[in-house]
């Protein structure tokens, strides 16, 4: 897959059919909507894992239907969030009825605040974009690959300093761009 090609060169390949395309929005969307499946619903990995193939997997048969100038990132993450919620509703239905509507209440909860998470993640992407190459890199490893610092320069073939530095500079570009001291609750 060509790596300068745009969200929406990707996304319209995607539509008309383009297999590369789809193996390239999943490598590219993956961790961050399992990130954001996990807080939905608790830490649920596994059931969350499953959700998001069979959501690629969804919207690859569905492909053919799919608006073509849309905001891609919003559009995929506001419908994996509705299947993921809605699959995971079947999925607690076979339970017993107590620990249903105790998750139902739950679900209200997290839906109210989905919104307002969504529009945060959305002003911490922008800010992403503001960053070096190397410092959002440092930044994704520590934070949605859950890296070690170490870990990180063995992967970079770089000082353990240089990778504090970076994730120094990166933090606190973020945080002044978000005017938010606690940002990082997002990851």
């Amino acid at each position: 897959m060509n790596l300068h090609r745009t969200e929406a060169e990707l996304w319209r390949s995607f539509c008309a059919g383009d297999e590369n395309s789809l193996v390239g929005l999943y490598e590219q969307y993956y961790t961050t909507f399992f990130v954001w499946g996990c807080k939905w619903l608790g830490g649920e990995a596994d059931f969350v894992k499953d959700q998001l193939h069979d959501f690629f997997i969804y919207i690859w048969e569905r492909r053919e239907r799919l608006a073509l100038d849309i905001n891609v990132k919003a559009y995929l993450l506001t419908s994996f969030r509705r299947q993921l919620l809605y699959q995971w509703k079947k999925h607690k239905k076979s339970e017993p009825i107590e620990n249903f509507v105790d998750t139902l209440e739950i679900y209200e909860s997290e839906l109210l605040d989905a919104e307002s998470i969504t529009e945060q993640f959305a002003q911490l992407e922008k800010a992403l974009t503001l960053l070096s190459p190397a410092q959002r890199e440092v930044v994704e490893l520590r934070f949605l690959q859950n890296k070690t610092m170490q870990e990180i320069a063995d992967h970079k073939n770089t000082s353990l300093r240089t990778v504090y530095n970076l994730l120094h500079r990166g933090v606190n570009k973020l945080r002044s761009e978000i005017n938010e001291k606690n940002f990082l609750w997002l990851w």
